[in-house]
């Protein structure tokens, strides 16, 4: 207790106990530094998050493709007879060249299974107009960059390019970019219709997401040899592996705020020994050992580390609190996916940087707390 209460009252000078600058300078330093820590980071989980919830709305979890045609009719009971799976269904997907007023556009076709009662139920969540009973569901984005209204013109996958019209079926909304813009959703048999040129997939959403390589080995176990198997995070992998690699890099780069911050601690405190160098010397007459003169000033270093540490947690959790609630910052769609700054608040990292900060803070104070240690008392009390 008595260390606790040297190291408060040097922090104080003065009879009005103010605060040194220097001192309020290497607080702001590190609360600085946690605080865009924390923004940075709650920022790449939001971007995580929110791209692997949009991904998953429209794709599968699992996706099985069939080289040789067809499946085999009794492949879909035995691959929902597991235990891990949530459905599984037939989709088709190929291409067609869209002509919307003289110009040429690819776009991809999916082709659902709407006689399957849970894939129409999720497909319709994102469903924001519906005309007819048949026909094809075009992009919200696509429709909206055409002005598409009753018909959709297009060439299909074949040798000879035939023009053929269809009837817009109804609009829906992923909130990726590449697929509100460059999709159309349609029925298996209409899909079918279109050409011979086609691929033909079982789509597999399992109940655990993350735990998708038990389920593979299963279904590896029951499909044919000419039969590849995909989980979602292969098919991505080249995505989060970078989001990954951004966010440790940030991490680190940003890290160097509070390095920089945990050098005024030094200054301060290397300021602090020069003048409490007669404090210093009575204490060591009165018994104090190199031990506690140590004590006492890296207590300081960790105190104006945690002040520090708790201004800058209190300012970035209060921008991020900002930030996902009115989303007052928007971002070009075409290149981040969605259209807002996304921010998810991880308690994990939010511990991790305040350690951060309170170990620099500390590490900052052992050099001037041993210089101070290392006084003989003679020497400071001589001239004083």
């Amino acid at each position: 207790m008595t260390e606790i209460f040297l190291a408060f009252r040097y922090l104080f000078r003065g009879k009005a106990r103010h605060v040194s600058f220097i001192s309020v300078i290497a607080c702001l330093g590190i609360g600085l530094g946690v605080a865009t820590l924390i923004i940075v980071i709650s920022v790449m989980n939001g971007f995580d998050k929110e791209l692997m919830s949009k991904l998953m709305r429209f794709n599968y979890h699992i996706t099985i493709e069939s080289l040789k045609g067809e499946f085999p009719s009794h492949i879909l009971k035995e691959i929902k007879a597991i235990n891990d799976i949530e459905s599984a269904s037939i989709f088709l997907q190929t291409q067609v060249f869209g002509k919307f007023n003289g110009y040429i556009i690819p776009l991809m076709v999916r082709g659902v299974d709407f006689d399957s009662h849970f894939e129409k139920e999720l497909f319709y969540r994102y469903v924001i107009k519906e005309n007819n009973e048949d026909g094809f569901f075009v992009g919200e984005g696509l429709k909206r960059k055409f002005f598409l209204e009753d018909n959709l013109k297009f060439y299909p996958l074949e040798r000879k390019l035939k023009l053929k019209k269809a009837k817009i079926r109804g609009v829906f909304k992923i909130g990726l970019y590449d697929i509100d813009n460059n999709y159309i959703v349609g029925s298996l048999k209409e899909v079918r219709s279109l050409s011979n040129n086609y691929l033909i997939f079982i789509g597999v959403r399992v109940k655990e997401p993350f735990r998708v390589d038990n389920v593979k080995r299963q279904l590896q176990g029951i499909v044919e040899k000419g039969c590849m198997v995909n989980t979602w995070i292969e098919s991505n992998s080249a995505l989060f592996s970078a989001l990954k690699l951004e966010k440790t890099t940030m991490f680190i780069i940003l890290s160097l705020i509070i390095v920089v911050a945990s050098f005024n601690i030094f200054a301060t405190l290397t300021v602090k020994v020069v003048e409490k160098t007669k404090d210093i010397g009575i204490l060591k007459s009165l018994g104090f050992n190199p031990l506690r003169i140590v004590s006492i000033f890296t207590l300081q270093g960790v105190i104006l580390g945690l002040v520090g540490v708790v201004l800058g947690v209190g300012v970035g959790l209060s921008i991020c609190f900002l930030l996902k609630e009115y989303r007052f910052i928007h971002l070009p769609q075409e290149i981040y996916y969605i259209n807002y700054l996304p921010i998810m608040v991880n308690i994990k990292d939010i511990v991790l940087i305040s350690l951060l900060g309170i170990i620099l803070s500390f590490i900052s104070s052992i050099f001037p707390a041993i210089r101070a240690s290392r006084f003989n008392p003679s020497e400071a009390l001589r001239y004083e």
